[in-house]
């Protein structure tokens, strides 16, 4: 039987790079979730417990379930432990959009007119476990080496600062643009952003955007959101005028 957790896709990202133990353990963790192991919403038994039965180490382990995390089968709360599903699940809306009916610059062009409202919002609305989780996500997507995952790590970085604002709604809009984000051309051009100098440029753009939320500072929060996507448009159209 499988997760109910699961009842949306998810975009399964791999460990494309890592060692054959990393891969394995990430497969018999997927196999566990999948064939029932772990009830929806339970809690995964300790690090040390899960690292003894899959014959692996702990780090490896986390390898394992930092992948499985940033691909929304699990979720940490500090000081509880890791949980079976997708973090915070009320809600969570349909997607209503057509993937192949939505080319990038509407993507764009949605993401600026929403994204520094939402930030702005966000501002107002924050609590200090929002802040925290932000935080976490984008140190999540700095210290990745996966493109995958570096993606679906800002995924939730944005997805954390619409989950700041309380309201379900924007919520919403946020994991639906999520979901077009993980078109095949939005994807392969995020891989390129891991280069430099986008990928300093963003990690400072993603600080300066929650250091205005956690200063409770609205405008500070719409135009650093503000920037950061006009420099996400820029930096797509460049990419798809050299890819020409």
């Amino acid at each position: 039987m499988r997760n109910r957790a699961a009842r949306k896709p998810i975009d399964k990202i791999g460990l494309a790079g890592a060692g054959g133990t990393a891969e394995l353990a990430l497969r018999q963790m997927r196999g566990l979730i999948d064939g029932g192991r772990f009830g929806n919403e339970s809690r995964l038994p300790p690090e040390r417990e899960l690292a003894a039965e899959l014959q692996v180490g702990r780090s490896t382990l986390r390898k394992a379930l930092e992948v499985l995390e940033a691909e929304g089968q699990i979720w940490r709360h500090v000081g509880q432990g890791t949980f079976i599903g997708r973090r915070s699940p009320n809600g969570r809306t349909r997607s209503l959009l057509n993937l192949a009916s939505v080319s990038p610059k509407e993507l764009l062009d949605a993401r600026l007119t929403l994204e520094p409202a939402i930030a702005a919002s966000a501002a107002v609305a924050a609590r200090p476990s929002d802040i925290a989780r932000m935080t976490m996500c984008a140190e999540r997507r700095e210290t990745t080496k996966q493109p995958e995952a570096y993606n679906l790590w800002d995924h939730q970085f944005h997805l954390a600062i619409a989950e700041a604002t309380q309201n379900p709604v924007l919520i919403g809009l946020i994991e639906q643009l999520n979901g077009l984000r993980r078109a095949p051309t939005w994807s392969s051009y995020k891989k390129d952003r891991m280069v430099e100098p986008y990928y300093s440029i963003s990690k400072k753009e993603h600080r300066d955007i929650i250091a205005a939320i956690e200063a409770q500072d609205a405008g500070a929060a719409f135009r650093t959101m503000k920037t950061h996507i006009m420099g996400v448009q820029d930096g797509f159209f460049a990419w798809s005028e050299d890819g020409k």
